[in-house]
C-alpha cells in the first residue's frame, strides 16, 4: 500500500489509523504549501486534487473515510461486523463530514493556515464557525456522556477520523471548556502512542 499524505487533518485520519492497525503502508510526501497536489501525476490519481489518496494493488482510493473504512474491512479490527454496526460507524462518519468538519474547518483556515499560506482572516468566516459549532459539539459530548469511545468501550476507527477535527478545532481557538466529555475524550486521544506519533503540521 500506499498513502499519499501532508500533515493536515484528513490526511492525519489515517496515518493514525494506519498506526493503530499496525498495518505496513508506504507514505509517499505531497506538499500542499508547493502546489504539489496539483500535479498532473497527483491529479491523475485524485482529480479533486486532495490528499489522502490510499494505493493498494490495483485499488485507487480518496476521501479519508472511504480510507478508514477499507482499512477496516482489510485488517478486520477496530471496524464493525454487522450490518447494523457498520450503518453507526457510518452514521457517526456522515455527521462529521456534514456538520463538524466545515465549522471546524472555517476556523482552521482563517486562524491556522492563513498563517503559512498568506491572505487575510476572514472574520465573517470565523464567526460562522464559532456559532455553528456548539451544537454539533454537544452531539458529540452527549454520546461521550454514554462511553468511553464514540461506538462504545472499544476505540475503533471512528476515533481516528475525530480525533484530527476536534484536534485542530482546539488548536484553531474553540474552547471545550463547556464539554467536559469532549476533553477528556481528547485527553485520551493525546495519550495514545499512535497519536503521538502521527505526523503534524508545526506548532500543532
Amino acid at each position: 500500500m500506499k498513502l499519499y499524505h501532508f500533515p493536515s487533518p484528513n490526511p492525519q485520519k489515517v496515518r493514525f489509523a494506519l498506526l493503530e492497525l499496525g498495518l505496513d503502508c508506504e507514505i509517499v510526501p505531497v506538499d500542499l504549501t508547493k502546489g504539489e497536489h496539483r500535479n498532473r501525476e497527483f491529479l491523475a490519481l485524485n482529480p479533486y486534487g486532495r490528499v489522502p489518496v490510499l494505493t493498494d494493488g490495483d485499488l485507487t482510493l480518496w476521501e479519508s473515510h472511504a480510507i478508514l473504512a477499507y482499512l477496516g474491512e482489510k485488517a478486520g479490527k477496530m471496524w464493525p461486523t454487522s450490518a447494523a454496526g457498520r450503518a453507526d460507524a457510518l452514521r457517526w462518519l456522515f455527521f462529521l463530514s456534514g456538520h463538524v468538519t466545515p465549522p471546524a474547518a472555517e476556523l482552521a483556515r482563517n486562524r491556522i493556515a492563513v498563517k503559512f499560506i498568506g491572505g487575510k482572516p476572514d472574520e465573517d468566516a470565523i464567526a460562522r464557525g464559532e456559532k455553528a459549532l456548539p451544537d454539533v459539539i454537544r452531539i458529540v459530548e452527549g454520546k461521550l456522556a454514554k462511553s468511553k469511545w464514540l461506538l462504545g468501550n472499544d476505540f475503533t476507527l471512528v476515533d481516528c477520523a475525530y480525533a484530527p477535527i476536534l484536534n485542530i478545532t482546539e488548536k484553531a481557538g474553540f474552547s471545550f471548556a463547556e464539554f467536559p466529555n469532549v476533553r477528556a475524550y481528547m485527553k485520551a486521544i493525546r495519550s495514545r502512542s499512535a497519536w503521538q506519533e502521527t505526523p503534524k503540521p508545526p506548532g500543532l
